[in-house]
Formats: C-alpha cells, sequence, structure tokens
C-alpha cells in the first residue's frame, strides 16, 4: 500500500515538499543570524563596560537608554533588509511571513527608540539633577546631533502610523510609499547621532567595525537589490505593452513583449511591481499577478479599475514601455505538498490562479477551482477556466452573489466547502481574493480542520 501511494504522488509534488523543506530550513537560518547579531551588539555594551554606566543617580536609566538604543538602532537595519528586496530572502521566507516580521520587527524598533529617548533622558536628567523638559531642552540647545535624533525619531514614528492597517487603507499606494522613504533620512540622522556620542563608535574600536560593517552591509543590499538589479532586470527584457484586452466591463489584460523573457525566471502566481512609463504613470509602481504561465514571448497581467492608477490602465497605449520589479511571491506550484488541490478566488483574485492552473498537474478530479464574484459581469476568464477545466479535468464551480457574509449561510460558509469539497482535508488550499474573503475563507478551511500548512495565500504588503 505505502510503495503504491509513493508510486501515483507527482513528481511536482514530492518535489515542492522538498522544496518547503528547504525553505523551512532556511528560514531558521535566518532567525539565527538575526538573534546572533542582536546578541554581539548586547556583548559588545558589555565589552566596553557598559555596567558601569548602571552606578551613581541615574545609574540604572542610563544603562537600558543605551541598550534599548542599541537594539533598537540594529531593528532598524533589519528593518531596512526587510525592505530591501531581496528576491532570495523573499523567496526561501515567503512574502507572507517576511510582511509580519516587517510589521512587528518596525514597530518594535519605534518603541526600542521611544524607550532609549525616555530613559537616557531620565538617566542624563537625574545625574545632572534637571527634570525631563530640562534635560531635553539641554539636549536640543547644546547637542545637535541629539536634534538630529529626535528628528529621525519623529519620522519613525510617522512611518510607523502610516503602516498601521487603518491608515494603509486609507492612504494612496504613492502617499503610503513615499511615507516610508523618510525612514531612510531617519536612519542617516539615527547615525549621525550614534557616530558622535554612541559608546559603540565612540571609544571601542571593535564595536566600530561591527557596526559599520552593518551599515554598509544593509547599504550595499539596498542599492544592489532597489536600484542595480532593477535597471539591470529592465535593461536586459524591454518590456512594452503589446496589446490590451477587455475582459469585463471594467477589467483589462495587458499583454507585454520583451527579450529573453524565457530567462526570467518568472514562474505562475508570481507577480511583480510594475511602472508604465506613460506621462501621468512612470511614477507610480503597482503590484499585479501574472494571470497567465509566462512564455518566451509575452507576459499577461489584468487589471481591474478600481478608482486610482488602475483606471488609467484601462486605457494604456500599445508601444508603452514597462518598467518591471520581480517576479516576487511563493504563491506557486512549489508549494503544494498534496496530490488534491483547491483553488478559492474572489473577484479579481482570479489572476495569480488562473495561472497557477497550468503548472499543477494531476488527474480528474485531483484540482477543484471555487470561483466567487459578486455579479455575473465580474467573472474573467470565463471561456479560458471552462476550457482549462474540460481539457484538464478540473472542477470549476462559478459563485455569482452578494459579498461575504457569515460562516455558515455565506456561499463559501463552512457548510457549502463541506459540501462541495467533502475532502478538504486532503488538499493543498490556495486563497486568493479581497482581505476580508482570504481572512473569512482561511479560517473557516481551519475551522473544516485543514492543517496551517496546507493554506497557501498571499498579500500584497510590499
Amino acid at each position: 500500500m505505502t510503495a503504491t501511494v509513493a508510486r501515483s504522488r507527482p513528481r511536482a509534488v514530492t518535489t515542492a515538499v522538498a522544496a518547503r523543506s528547504r525553505a523551512a530550513d532556511r528560514a531558521w537560518v535566518v532567525v539565527v543570524v538575526v538573534v546572533a547579531n542582536a546578541l554581539v551588539a548586547v556583548g559588545l555594551w558589555f565589552r566596553h563596560g557598559g555596567l558601569d554606566n548602571a552606578t551613581g543617580p541615574g545609574g540604572t536609566a542610563t544603562a537600558v537608554g543605551q541598550l534599548t538604543g542599541l537594539l533598537g538602532a540594529y531593528a532598524v537595519l533589519v528593518e531596512l533588509l526587510l525592505m530591501a528586496r531581496m528576491p532570495w530572502l523573499e523567496r526561501y521566507m515567503g512574502l507572507n511571513r517576511l510582511a509580519v516580521w516587517h510589521r512587528w520587527n518596525g514597530f518594535a524598533a519605534v518603541w526600542l527608540l521611544v524607550a532609549h529617548t525616555v530613559f537616557i533622558t531620565i538617566g542624563y536628567g537625574a545625574g545632572n539633577r534637571q527634570s525631563l523638559v530640562g534635560q531635553t531642552l539641554d539636549f536640543v540647545n547644546h547637542y545637535p546631533d541629539v536634534l538630529m535624533a529626535y528628528v529621525g525619531l519623529l519620522l519613525f514614528i510617522g512611518v510607523a502610523a502610516a503602516s498601521v492597517r487603518l491608515a494603509r487603507r486609507t492612504l494612496r499606494r504613492e502617499t503610503w510609499y513615499l511615507v516610508h522613504l523618510y525612514a531612510y533620512l531617519a536612519v542617516a540622522l539615527g547615525f549621525a547621532h550614534q557616530l558622535a556620542v554612541g559608546n559603540d563608535l565612540s571609544t571601542d574600536a571593535i564595536a566600530r567595525a561591527w557596526w559599520v560593517a552593518l551599515y554598509v552591509v544593509v547599504i550595499a543590499s539596498i542599492l544592489a537589490w532597489r536600484v542595480g538589479w532593477p535597471l539591470w532586470f529592465n535593461a536586459r527584457h524591454r518590456l512594452r505593452v503589446e496589446r490590451v484586452e477587455r475582459e469585463a466591463p471594467d477589467v483589462v489584460s495587458i499583454y507585454m513583449t520583451g527579450r529573453d523573457l524565457d530567462r526570467m525566471d518568472a514562474r505562475p502566481g508570481q507577480f511583480f511591481l510594475w511602472r508604465f512609463l506613460s506621462a501621468d504613470g512612470w511614477w507610480k509602481s503597482h503590484p499585479f499577478s501574472l494571470s497567465a504561465a509566462p512564455t518566451r514571448r509575452r507576459l499577461r497581467i489584468t487589471v481591474k479599475d478600481l478608482g486610482d492608477h488602475t483606471s488609467t490602465l484601462q486605457r494604456v497605449r500599445r508601444g508603452t514601455p514597462v518598467f518591471a520589479e520581480g517576479p516576487y511571491g511563493t504563491f506557486t506550484a512549489e508549494r503544494r505538498s498534496r496530490r488534491k488541490v483547491l483553488l478559492v478566488a474572489g473577484g479579481i483574485g482570479i489572476t495569480p490562479l488562473r495561472a497557477l492552473l497550468e503548472s499543477l498537474p494531476g488527474d480528474k478530479g485531483d484540482v477543484t477551482l471555487l470561483y466567487r464574484v459578486v455579479a455575473d459581469d465580474d467573472a474573467v476568464f470565463r471561456k479560458e477556466l471552462l476550457e482549462l477545466a474540460r481539457e484538464r479535468g478540473i472542477e470549476f464551480r462559478l459563485g455569482v452573489g452578494p459579498e461575504i457574509g457569515d460562516d455558515r449561510t455565506d456561499r463559501l460558509g463552512v457548510p457549502a466547502l463541506r459540501s462541495m469539497v467533502p475532502d478538504v482535508r486532503e488538499r493543498d488550499c490556495f486563497v486568493c481574493g479581497p482581505p476580508a474573503l482570504i481572512d473569512a475563507v482561511c479560517r473557516r478551511l481551519a475551522l473544516l480542520g485543514v492543517p496551517s500548512s496546507q493554506i497557501h495565500f498571499e498579500r500584497f504588503e510590499f
């Protein structure tokens, strides 16, 4: 029996399981490296007599302030690396995991820097017998580097505030992106402060060399992956719009051609950050998934008019140059670990799943697609999906109805999923759509007993 199962298991599934195991191992390696360097920062503080500051009036507060400052500065450098768009890190770790790390590490960095400011002010104020206000004014009036640090802290707080989910949903992507660029200015101001008064850089040659090396590695990574790699990638492939086809009243597919597209290493389910270099679009970058498997000659994305930059893309002209960054994302067939697969799409979330269908081999009934739309006109790729279902033995169900309801009565609720996919626990589940749909469906799959390792989704928080 065991031998029979092993022989019947698709080779792609076995390969995917091995790839996921390697990715998990690499994730732990990254965690160990990050923690080890944090311990080095603390160890260097002890090495050059940091505990000596914990004596006398305000000594304990000063020591705590120094430690939180060092860890805050280190957390900021980790945050910049997480923002560096290193494809190998994103591919090994997964975009969802990186997004979670980025969010919580960012908030931790801000709180550490706030704690540094508060405790250092308390400590110095106690030593100088000044109030908190008096000591703050003394810092600002007599130490220009401390004033720069205050400005940098305010910038970090502003970036963190813009990253809160409520603010993120109300800000335009361009505004959110511009706000985050101020993080680089904040880092420069903080480093100047560290150079001027930080004991690690002013009194300890080894610590100074270690911290400078950290900054050099981070800056080099940003320049390489956020500047150098995209410039080289686009100079090589020279993407341009080939044609635009209407898929629905407010949805178009944009076909792009270029050079050496077969050497992009792009896979179905991945996405790029796209800039269409027209007069009103060159400065806007948006993530769109490939809506068809990439070929040697063309790429395809599908864009719904949501009232922002997407409205101008409905009328993008043939021949328009395209600047792309990527490919990004691990929402690919490599995450498959079971013979059977369930795909759940909501609205325009069908785009990566449409591409993914082309890379999910299986027997008849192994692949099921549930596609949820509000109105019949919202369904895109209907003809393509029906053809794929007929040719590949895919079970395809199109559900038309209102927005997401409760877990019991919704068309994708627990009873509905149990009825449509009785063997759902035995399947890998790929979910894509609006955030509310992703949250609801993932929660319902968990209620049905699907292990979290078999539930795959991806959000564009990049």
